[in-house]
């Protein structure tokens, strides 16, 4: 199987919709997907506006538990994924769909426990883990160093086995088999053309 990392932000629509996608295609095309991180609140920072991707002054992993939107959500995939790679790309997708589909907030306990109990996990494990703040702190870093190292900007990011990089805008929600793959197989392709195709992007009326 061919391994790709994708970077992804709870807040993002856009990487709920890559993410679905990419639970659809990995079956049919023998792809191993990778989560990763990447924090919008980090990066949008006004203290990190002028400072380049590798370098921000304001950090995610610095913050309190009660401060950004998102660091919760992302301790908490790191504690999914101290039970395996599966097992994590299922909390990762029940997680997206709590928040974007029922509007559930991340922060909120019940939330994460919800996501945990569809994706089939082991909430004591899961809790323990958790409360390791610490360990998962410093597993969000790494992520979000190599991030940073890699230029990631927005999500969802798709890191091919080539090395090819790229953010990808999905506009809507793609979960039909044979249509997901069409998408990806354009998506990679656009990637692999030697044209170096960088920005495609429709206007808005």
């Amino acid at each position: 199987m061919q391994r790709v990392t994708v970077y992804l932000d709870y807040l993002c629509p856009f990487a709920w919709r890559g993410l679905e996608l990419a639970y659809v295609v990995a079956p049919q095309l023998a792809l191993d997907f990778e989560i990763r991180h990447y924090s919008l609140e980090q990066g949008n920072h006004p203290e990190n506006a002028s400072l380049p991707r590798n370098a921000p002054t304001w950090k995610l992993v610095e913050q309190p538990l009660e401060g950004p939107r998102s660091l919760r959500a992302f301790l908490a995939s790191h504690a999914a994924r101290q039970q395996g790679k599966a097992a994590h790309l299922r909390f990762a997708l029940e997680l997206f769909r709590l928040r974007h589909q029922e509007r559930r907030k991340l922060d909120e306990d019940q939330t994460l426990v919800d996501a945990v109990s569809r994706a089939g996990l082991d909430l004591e494990r899961f809790m323990a883990d958790l409360e390791d703040e610490e360990s998962r702190r410093l597993e969000l870093a790494r992520d979000l160093e190599q991030a940073g190292e890699l230029g990631v900007f927005d999500t969802p990011t798709f890191v091919l086995p080539s090395g090819d990089a790229a953010y990808f805008r999905f506009t809507q929600l793609t979960t039909e088999p044979e249509l997901a793959v069409n998408l990806w197989e354009l998506f990679t392709s656009v990637l692999h053309n030697g044209a170096q195709i960088e920005t495609i992007k429709r206007p808005r009326k």
